[in-house]
């Protein structure tokens, strides 16, 4: 037989990334503004953010994302109430198609968060600059990363984009019949979400497994598969987890000391909050104050 090789068409390019952060700001935070010759996503991963995209103000509610043109002035801004946190990424890129999604606030689905999760995880792996440091201007490589680390972070990108250029760009109609999950897939994850949603909203509360389980007319087997499956931790992992992320917030609100925060987060003791806190977020309650209270934008 005669075979023919098929050069497969890449529609989507990242070319080079500049910039990869996750940042965590206090309550009161602001960014002056910049404008740069390469392309700048903002994510809203907690609570909504101000920005300002040219000369319009802009509300990014949480779970949404905009994306900045090359050459266009932004800033970004707290509501002044909540304390939020952003990913943001800067790339180069000549796909003609960015420019159908820029400018447009998207509410990003499960599988683009993900890949903006990947980004995340990767960028750590790769490179040793702090992924909440503002002052960053070159990334530094690790010297042992693991394979492929880099390319992940380009791989991710492009399924973002593609993702998010089918929904929001010009090809959005062109796709409107693709098949969706399948039907067992739909529900866990409409039931993973209830739960988290349930865990959110009783955040402060002292919740156990068997909570979840009684509400949620669920085993104690199938609690811990569904969440193996789809976050990568125990139910109740995930609960802590959730518990030192309102933590975090709580301290950048500047209202709470340490030990009323550990009270309301209904941990039994100021130590074994410290202990949970650090366990979780690699610093003590302290330090992850110092750092916030140290964080500041560059002038420009």
């Amino acid at each position: 037989m005669d075979y023919k090789k098929t050069v497969l068409r890449q529609d989507m390019c990242v070319d080079d990334v500049i910039s990869v952060h996750y940042f965590e700001y206090a309550v009161d935070f602001s960014f002056s503004g910049e404008l740069h010759d390469f392309w700048e996503f903002i994510y809203a991963d907690k609570s909504e953010l101000v920005i300002t995209a040219d000369t319009n103000e802009i509300i990014l509610p949480q779970g949404s994302m905009f994306v900045h043109k090359p050459m266009e002035f932004h800033n970004v801004r707290g509501n002044g109430t909540n304390a939020p946190n952003s990913v943001i990424v800067t790339f180069s890129s000549s796909t003609p198609e960015l420019f159908d999604v820029a400018g447009k606030v998207m509410v990003c689905n499960e599988h683009e968060k993900a890949c903006m999760a990947s980004v995340i995880e990767a960028g750590r792996e790769a490179f040793s600059s702090p992924l909440g440091d503002p002052y960053t201007e070159e990334l530094v490589r690790k010297e042992n990363s693991p394979f492929g680390a880099e390319q992940l972070i380009e791989l991710n990108l492009e399924m973002l984009f593609i993702s998010l250029i089918r929904r929001y760009g010009l090809q959005s109609a062109a796709h409107a019949d693709q098949p969706t999950p399948n039907a067992r897939r739909r529900k866990d994850e409409i039931r993973l979400r209830q739960i988290c949603e349930y865990m959110l909203e009783n955040v402060e509360k002292d919740l156990t497994s068997k909570d979840l389980q009684k509400k949620f007319f669920i085993s104690e087997s199938s609690l811990q598969k569904l969440f193996q499956h789809k976050v990568g931790c125990g139910a109740m992992q995930h609960f802590q987890r959730m518990k030192i992320d309102r933590a975090k917030e709580m301290i950048r609100e500047k209202k709470l000391n340490f030990s009323e925060i550990a009270q309301r987060l209904s941990f039994s003791s100021i130590h074994y909050f410290s202990r949970r806190f650090k366990a979780v977020s690699g610093m003590t309650p302290s330090e992850f104050a110092d750092s916030v209270n140290s964080f500041s934008f560059p002038k420009k």
